[in-house]
Formats: C-alpha cells, structure tokens, sequence
C-alpha cells in the first residue's frame, strides 16, 4: 500500500473495456470538489441526476460530514463496516497510520475493485491469486478477524471484499453453471457470472444464511424483484447466501450504482429520510410510475416481514451506459428488529405499529389505485404467511423459526382483512 495523501484522483466510468472520464477528485480544506472533464459534459450522462447538468462550474460536496468530505455518489464506492476493518487492518500492517487517510486515499484502494461502474485512477496495486476458493476457511477466518485475531489469509479476505458494502462479511466471486467458485474482484473466466456470498458476523444467528435465503423467496413470493439467489452448502455448518451482483452484466460490463442516501447526500445509519421521500426520490430518478409501485410494494413487503434494517443505502439506482436510469433490484431483505425497534423509514410518519391505513394513504399520495395497494398487500401477507413452510426448506433451526414466527404473527393479524375495518 503506497499513498501519497492528498492527491487528487482521476474518476471514470467504466461500464465495459473503454473507460469515460467523469473528471477530477480533490480535496479543499476536507471537502470534496469534483471538476467534470470536458468529455463528460460532452456526454450527456450525469452521475447523480440531483446535481443538475455538468458544466465546467466545480461541484462541492453537499454533507462533507457525513460522506468523509465526498459527495455521496462517490461515498456509495467506499467499504462499509466490514470492508472498513479490512482497510484498517491493509493500513497497520503497512505501517501507515489509519487515521492519516483520507476519503480519496480509500476510493485509491478501492481503484476498479468497488461496486457499480465507477472505477478511480491512480489506484492502489491490489492482487492475489484468489481462483482457489474454499468458503468454508473464508468463513472461519473473517469471523477470527472480527474478534481482532490476526488471519494467514489475510490478504485474500481483503481482495475479495474489501471493497464490498454492508455489515457483515462478505467476499465477491464468479460461480459458473457447475458451482465453481473463483475470484470475483477482477475479470471473470469466461462462463462465469459475479456473485456475492455473505458470511455471518459475531452477533449473526448461526442460520443467518439459510434464514436470508427464507427471505429471498418470500420476497420473490410477494412480487418483490430480487437478484437470482442461492444456499451454498458448507462442511461445517448451515449454507452461506449468495446473490448474483445486480451491478454486472455478461462479459464483464457494469451499470453505474447509486444509492438513495448517496443521490440524496443524506446520513443513513440514522433515521433521516421516510419512505414519502424515497418514493418521490423513485419518480424523479426514473420517471417511471411502474418503478414507484414497486418501492411501494418493496415497502410493504418490509413492514409485513418485519424487515426494520430498511434505511437509505439499502435501496439504489442503476444507470446504464446509455444513461437510462432504473430502480435496483431489492437487496438485504431479512428479518431486522431495526434501531429501537422501529423502521429506519417511516411510513406515514410511523416507524412501528404500522397500519393498513398507514400504508393505503402512502400508496394512494403516490399514485397507486387502491386495487393495485389491495393486490399488493394480498400477495405480501400470502406470501409472509409461507414463511414456516419456507424456512424449513432451507434448514432454518427450530429456535429462529419461532421467534421470527411470532412476531410475523402479530404483523399478519394487523395486516389482515379485517383490520381494514378496526
């Protein structure tokens, strides 16, 4: 690792083999400025909608504090807490000082490696020969280096998820049709596709992964659109989940990801958006009614499974090479109790003890017909009340399945027919 703090980076985006500029990266006095390249104002494109059209005027940064000083598009390309303890981690055992680096010194390691298509030059070298996957040791080891404990396979853990988002741990690989696993982080063999397989944490259940795995077909049940999905057996325990990367294409190609927070420049480890916003948000970005029904039935599907951990980076945009911009499949969707038990977002105001009445006034505000909120609500609560049969299926333990079960229980009886009328 060799950083020379402070220099300015070069931004692309890279959604095949050739690289567009997107212009320069610099800090003043800790907040970003980004300089758009003559090319790039040519293009047509935009990173994030909400800054207007590109021009030669300098864009500041909007929340320096809350983004490291960046502008929330380019903090969605940083590690989040699992992938900010392996940067850590790269920068003692280089002997540099984790305290002494910048925002642009983490998108330098990031480089090509992040998700979505934006990549950042000059990049820190970073590779290891990772075509050998055992997840099994994989597993074991980042949860050793969670409790602190040093790992020999240290650097292959940091070059397949460091620059992966979320909590928990998690590595990027290729997975052909026959379940060979490779090396995800860098340009697939031909056949093979990018997944993700996440890892428990410390503070996981055991069946963490068969128990999302539940909650990947019950949201698909729900009519909610998720990335392909799958258990991957262990030797030694339950099955790790894997999804199929919604930011990659065939041969390698790649859409531009940003998320709600990231377009918004708003904080999202606390409360600071609702789902009101997010919808509104959907419209502007895609202007596409079909795409605010489905953050509408994404949101339902979240207050009937009792998935709390909702808040703005767990929802995001896609924009192709053609600058068409959609709404990202769902992602992250499993049993959450969330921060104080309430919902990240609020829906009409609420955070807990959502009702019918709550979620019809927010879809009918939106645009929806109360048919389509009525056929909404019944393949969500249909499909939640699958969740036993479907837990079961995956070897979800006995002592999970009650205690999801019960409080989808008292989410199913508020969200009954008859509670209309209550």
């Amino acid at each position: 690792m060799k950083i020379k703090p402070g220099t300015p980076l070069g931004v692309f985006l890279t959604f095949g083999e050739k690289e567009r500029s997107v212009g320069r990266l610099a800090l003043d006095r800790g907040t970003a400025l980004l300089e758009y390249s003559r090319e790039f104002i040519d293009s047509g494109l935009t990173v994030n909608p909400l800054f207007g059209e590109p021009n030669a005027m300098l864009v500041r940064a909007k929340e320096p504090r809350v983004f490291g000083g960046l502008h929330g598009v380019f903090a969605d390309s940083l590690p989040d807490a699992w992938g900010e303890l392996l940067v850590r981690r790269r920068a003692e055992i280089s002997g540099i000082p984790y305290a002494s680096l910048t925002a642009l010194d983490k998108l330098a390691i990031v480089g090509k490696r992040g998700m979505g298509a934006l990549t950042y030059h000059p990049e820190v070298p970073h590779r290891v020969d990772s075509n050998s996957l055992d997840l099994d040791a994989l597993a074991r080891e980042t949860l050793a280096i969670l409790q602190g404990a040093p790992s020999d396979i240290f650097a292959q853990i940091e070059e397949l998820g460091g620059s992966s988002g979320g909590a928990r741990p998690k590595v990027l690989v290729g997975i052909n049709d026959t379940g060979e696993i490779v090396s995800g982080t860098h340009d697939l063999p031909h056949g093979f596709d990018a997944w993700i397989v996440k890892f428990r944490d410390a503070s996981d259940v055991e069946d963490i992964g068969p128990l999302e795995a539940t909650y990947a077909d019950m949201s698909r049940a729900a009519g909610v659109e998720i990335s392909q999905t799958t258990l991957i057996p262990s030797r030694s325990g339950p099955g790790y989940f894997a999804t199929k990367r919604f930011d990659r294409g065939d041969g390698g190609s790649r859409l531009h990801v940003a998320s709600a927070a990231g377009l918004l420049d708003t904080e999202w480890a606390v409360p600071t958006i609702d789902y009101d916003l997010l919808l509104k948000l959907t419209m502007a970005i895609t202007r596409q009614h079909a795409d605010v029904e489905k953050m509408f039935r994404r949101m339902v599907f979240n207050v009937v499974a009792h998935n709390r951990d909702d808040h703005a980076k767990q929802h995001a945009f896609l924009m192709d090479a053609k600058g068409i911009w959609t709404l990202a499949p769902a992602y992250d969707l499993t049993f959450s109790r969330g921060p104080g038990g309430e919902h990240y977002l609020a829906v009409n105001g609420k955070g807990s003890s959502i009702s019918i009445a709550d979620v019809t006034a927010l879809g009918k505000a939106h645009g929806i017909s109360q048919r389509r909120i009525d056929e909404i609500l019944g393949a969500t609560t249909e499909a939640v009340s699958r969740f036993s049969r479907l837990a079961n299926t995956h070897g979800v333990t006995k002592g999970t399945v009650d205690i999801v079960q019960r409080t989808l229980n008292s989410q199913l009886a508020a969200f009954s027919p008859l509670s209309k009328h209550a």
